[in-house]
């Protein structure tokens, strides 16, 4: 028989009142935003690197940019994380930053193997 340790990763939550209805309820919020985990064609991801962006732009859209009603604003609002929501043109100036440096890094990589 195998068990399941409760045990705070981060934070303090109250370990009393977890359920696997969480988890669950997060993981069906990910399949309902990212279509690749909903279908088997060929929208699924072919390199592994554009899938973990593809997750990481879908759960900071979800979390920085989307209203949800029950919070009545963005969930890292809510958490105190940001002090205000954010907007689509914030996400791909972030998005457009990121991807600049890692070109600008795989760049001087390949120079600094010349010299």
């Amino acid at each position: 028989m195998k068990t399941a340790k409760r045990e705070a990763v981060i934070g303090s939550p109250d370990l009393g009142r977890l359920t696997t209805s969480h988890i669950e309820r997060a993981f069906l919020t990910v399949r309902q935003e990212l279509k690749r985990y909903q279908r088997k064609g060929l929208g699924y991801s072919k390199d592994l690197e554009i899938h973990k962006l593809a997750v990481a732009v879908t759960l900071g859209v979800y979390n920085f940019v989307r209203m949800h009603k029950t919070l009545g604003t963005t969930p890292a609002v809510a958490a105190g994380v940001e002090l205000e929501r954010w907007d689509l043109e914030r996400v791909v100036e972030i998005t457009e930053d990121y991807m600049r440096r890692k070109e600008d890094a795989k760049f001087e990589d390949a120079f600094a193997k010349l010299g």
